[in-house]
């Protein structure tokens, strides 16, 4: 009998005062099919580790928690945050649909699709932003089993969004593709988008697979991995229900991708799917540069339930300026570089641990409360990051969170030759 994400969920208690986890706008529904999928948000944040959730729905005992949970703030730029999506944008193969569809009143454009074998990205525009209920995908007129998630573009003088589709099944090089929905808002409608589309030209090719390895006894192996120059896509299965790898007494399960050196790679999306006997997780994750000769993967658990320690500290006027995690290690402030009204600041955990720059919940605010960042923290080598933030607000102040304990055991490590 397979899984039903929703009856997990709602069988955790979670203590609303101690849950420290942050979610993406446009979480979608569960659609059922043979075997379940969900998303997981992967949002770096301000005030709160990103590691949860996005299956697709909000259990009755954690609405008003994440209703009281701040999202994310920044335009998703392109051009800065996904570079290889403006690759695949700048491909001839890429779809100008711009069409229009006017349902009860309320129109969505969808101006460029493209298909990188990866995702499938779509832009789309609207007057105004209104939620948009769980899409319906479908190539050559067979619906596809796949998560979905949204981007913010633009949102002044109307909406622009990205939405994203992770395929995790071969394809065609070149078919039809329809997305339909079927409410926005409280309206109920119809609107549907078709258009034949091609594989974007990006030189995709095999990484040798099958590494495995144990998360505190669970098995796991690669199955696949496939690098482009406009994504990186790596399957891994896990010998264990979804029960297992989220449950408040485990915790949940997380990784940080890296290259050789422990730098971590930018992940653009994730997903899973999973029956009742293992589940697999999908990861897109940047394009790989010519530096990368190897892919690490580091599981391991984060407690769904801990205790919450707020530290708070002035921005010092002498560098460098650490602050202490405990067990957890160090965050280390060591520059400051001001330009015009804004200044980039550079940190690293002094930790054994291999955090990634969504594990990393640092805020820069001002006096008054006002987070000041402007942009996504940003990873620069092994336990380095980087972070801007504005400089015409008064004297910054350091925000972020005592990690709670965690551990990564040599057999969850996991290292994928690519050259």
């Amino acid at each position: 009998m397979e899984n039903d994400i929703k009856e997990v969920i709602n069988n955790i208690d979670v203590p609303l005062e101690k849950l420290d986890q942050a979610i993406e706008k446009g979480m979608h529904s569960e659609k059922k099919k043979s075997k379940k999928v969900w998303k997981t948000a992967i949002v770096s944040s301000v005030a709160s580790v990103a590691l949860i959730l996005g299956s697709g729905f909000i259990s009755p005992k954690m609405a008003s928690v994440l209703a009281d949970v701040p999202l994310i703030g920044f335009m998703y730029n392109i051009v800065e945050h996904d570079k290889g999506l403006q690759t695949a944008l700048s491909d001839d193969n890429k779809v100008k649909l711009n069409k229009t569809v006017t349902s009860n009143g309320i129109a969505i454009t969808v101006e460029e699709v493209v298909y990188d074998g990866a995702r499938l990205n779509v832009i789309f525009s609207m007057p105004e932003y209104m939620d948009i209920a769980p899409g319906f995908l479908y190539v050559n007129g067979r619906e596809l089993n796949t998560g979905e998630s949204l981007r913010v573009l633009e949102d002044q003088d109307g909406f622009r969004g990205l939405w994203e589709f992770p395929i995790n099944e071969e394809l065609p090089d070149e078919f039809d593709v329809t997305l339909k929905f079927l409410q926005v808002g409280s309206t109920e409608g119809e609107w549907v988008f078709s258009t034949p589309i091609k594989k974007v030209k990006n030189d995709s090719h095999k990484l040798v697979a099958g590494q495995s390895g144990k998360v505190t006894g669970i098995s796991f192996g690669v199955e696949s991995v496939e690098a482009s120059t406009t994504s990186t896509k790596i399957n891994v299965e896990f010998a264990a229900t979804m029960e297992k790898l989220f449950s408040e007494e485990a915790g949940v399960l997380n990784a940080t991708i890296m290259d050789q050196n422990g730098t971590p790679l930018t992940v653009l999306d994730q997903s899973g799917s999973g029956d009742d006997k293992s589940t697999t997780y999908l990861y897109l994750i940047e394009p790989l540069n010519k530096d990368i000769t190897e892919i690490k993967i580091a599981y391991y658990f984060f407690p769904l339930v801990h205790e919450r320690k707020d530290l708070i500290v002035p921005l010092a006027d002498t560098l460098p300026q650490r602050i202490s995690q405990g067990e957890m290690g160090d965050i280390v402030i060591t520059d400051v570089t001001n330009k015009g009204h804004e200044a980039t600041l550079s940190f690293y955990v002094d930790s054994h641990f291999p955090y990634n720059e969504n594990l990393i919940p640092f805020d820069v605010k001002s006096e008054s409360g006002e987070s000041l960042i402007t942009d996504f923290v940003h990873a620069i080598g092994p336990n380095k990051y980087q972070v801007s933030y504005q400089t015409n607000a008064g004297k910054p102040i350091i925000h972020t969170l005592k990690m709670p304990d965690m551990e990564v055991e040599s057999s969850a490590i996991v290292t994928i030759p690519v050259k």
